[in-house]
């Protein structure tokens, strides 16, 4: 999974956070801390990335996604 430079702390340490009940793999990544588990409730400004080094969370437009 890839890791994203965290704004606060600078270093390589931030994952994705994923919304909505999870699944079996979303738990093991969750465990792994391949991925943040952000609960069920899902609205349109939640952080969407969270720093495994200070936990620092921010919102990235790069994982949007346009409809065809």
């Amino acid at each position: 999974m890839s890791k994203y430079t965290c704004p606060e702390c600078k270093k390589k340490e931030g994952v994705r956070i994923l919304y909505g009940y999870p699944g079996d793999g979303m738990m093991q990544s969750a465990q792994k801390k391949e991925i943040i588990l952000g609960g069920c409730i899902i609205y349109p400004n939640n952080p969407n990335r969270q720093c495994l080094n200070c936990g620092h969370q921010w919102k990235s437009n790069k994982d949007k996604y346009e409809e065809i």
